[in-house]
């Protein structure tokens, strides 16, 4: 072929593909960080697998595209590792075919497989490193060191507002017949939103005058749960002014906002449950004060009833006998009156 070959468009692709084919026979593995994840309407999944380089100058990107037919699949296989959906954010490790996608121009990785131990492996290398790092600064205990008011009355909320968590935790204090008060804060709980709200939503509720502030949301995967491992959101936590309690669904493993909090909860219920226990504990020892006070009244007035009752008595009998004597006198000196006349 001469330099002076020109390749037509339709040609030039076909040799791409051809390339390909040759140097990539077979699916291949790839790692790299999810970006952009998008479901069309046709049930296909198009997203991009990113690795910035060790300065972050620059990112490298590849296209990934799961169509429908291989999506059902994929989620099984996740859901049966419990590792959740594919969501902006996690690192995969992911099986296709590289192909080159003409009417776009681009390359593409057709996405065939996932390996969900890899995310898994992943989340906990990071959260490893948090904990870590949130140990080194002396954070770990900041916001445990905090004391709950006697009466946390006024409560404030973080979570998504009108989901489950919020209901359960609403319908459990309001099933109480203490005054509470609730200043929501409403933050996403998962998501590329999720790390900016809940900082911001903690550090606002610190700024006004609530008594304890309540992390919650419902149960999920455990990359439902990344946001609750996130430095940024665990420094907002230990650092906040208010005592942290969280409520996050998850049986097996704590979030590192659970580390961080004041006391954790398993579920946004148990967490609402707690502060209503607070606070009925402490009317009840104010009521039993109370009957104390009562009794030591009572047995105080009757101890003063008795004593002024038996000082009557003692000065009743006091003057009897003093007008017994002075009768007595006047007898006698009446007969002896009688005597000289």
């Amino acid at each position: 072929m001469t330099e002076t070959h020109t390749w037509s468009v339709g040609d030039l692709c076909q040799a791409i593909r051809d390339t390909f084919s040759a140097v990539f026979p077979e699916e291949i593995w790839v790692e790299g960080e999810i970006v952009g994840l998008n479901v069309a309407s046709s049930g296909h999944v198009y997203f991009d697998v990113i690795e910035p380089d060790s300065e972050g100058s620059r990112v490298d990107k590849m296209s990934v595209a799961l169509w429908r037919g291989r999506r059902q699949g994929v989620e099984a296989v996740l859901a049966r590792a419990e590792a959740g959906p594919l969501v902006d954010g996690i690192r995969v490790r992911i099986k296709g075919e590289l192909s080159f996608f003409a009417p776009q121009g681009r390359v593409q990785l057709l996405m065939t497989a996932i390996d969900p131990t890899h995310t898994l492996g992943q989340l906990a290398v990071d959260r490893e490193r948090v904990l870590r790092s949130l140990s080194s600064a002396g954070l770990l205990d900041a916001n445990s060191a905090l004391k709950v008011p006697l009466v946390p009355l006024h409560i404030g909320l973080i979570t998504s507002d009108g989901s489950a968590a919020y209901n359960d935790f609403v319908n459990e204090i309001s099933s109480s017949s203490y005054p509470f008060k609730i200043s929501l804060a409403h933050s996403p709980v998962q998501g590329g939103e999720a790390e900016s709200g809940l900082v911001s939503a903690i550090e606002t509720l610190g700024d006004i005058d609530v008594d304890v502030i309540a992390v919650v949301r419902g149960g999920g995967a455990r990359t439902d749960l990344m946001a609750f491992d996130l430095e940024s959101v665990a420094i907002a936590v230990a650092n906040s002014t208010r005592p942290v309690l969280s409520g996050i669904g998850h049986e097996i493993d704590r979030s590192i906002v659970d580390e961080v909090a004041h006391t954790a909860y398993k579920t946004p219920t148990a967490c609402a449950a707690a502060l209503v226990q607070t606070v009925g504990a402490f009317h009840q020892k104010l009521d039993l004060s109370a009957r104390r006070i009562v009794t030591l009244a009572v047995n105080s007035h009757d101890r003063a009833t008795e004593a002024i009752s038996y000082s009557v008595r003692a000065i009743g009998d006091r003057a009897r006998r003093t007008l017994d004597i002075r009768e007595e006198r006047l007898t006698a000196v009446s007969g002896r009156l009688s005597n000289l006349g």
